[in-house]
Order: structure tokens, then C-alpha cells, then sequence
């Protein structure tokens, strides 16, 4: 399967007229949800909003890889 992190998570209709993107890419919506998990998990409790941001865009980058070779 091939995944591109940079489409629309949710795309609705035809929105070529809009210039840029039109909502959360895959790659945001997936670090988005890595990071909930990771503030609401006890196990990072001394990590800096940095940190747990660079580790859920790892997480998503690791996701999406992962679901290219599917």
C-alpha cells in the first residue's frame, strides 16, 4: 500500500480551487495522536513539550514507513 504522508486525512471533495493544503496531513494527524499518548502516559513525565513533540513525529514517520510496506 502506498501511504502519502502529505494527503488529507480526511479529504472532502474536490478543493483544487483552495490554494495550499486543506486540513491535517496524515503526517500531522498521526504525530498529533503520538503525542496525546505520550502526555497522557506516565512514563515521559520529565520530558520537555519539545521532546514528546519530536518523539511523536517519530512515531508517525515510523507509522507511515511501516505502512508503505504493507
Amino acid at each position: 500500500m502506498t501511504t502519502n504522508a502529505n494527503t488529507c486525512v480526511y479529504p472532502v471533495g474536490d478543493h483544487s480551487h483552495i490554494q495550499g493544503e486543506y486540513g491535517l496531513t496524515k503526517r500531522e494527524y498521526f504525530a498529533a495522536l503520538a503525542m496525546q499518548g505520550l502526555f497522557a502516559s506516565a512514563e515521559y513525565p520529565s520530558a520537555s513539550s519539545i521532546q514528546i513533540a519530536e518523539m511523536a513525529v517519530r512515531q508517525a514517520d515510523a507509522l507511515l514507513k511501516r505502512l508503505e510496506h504493507l
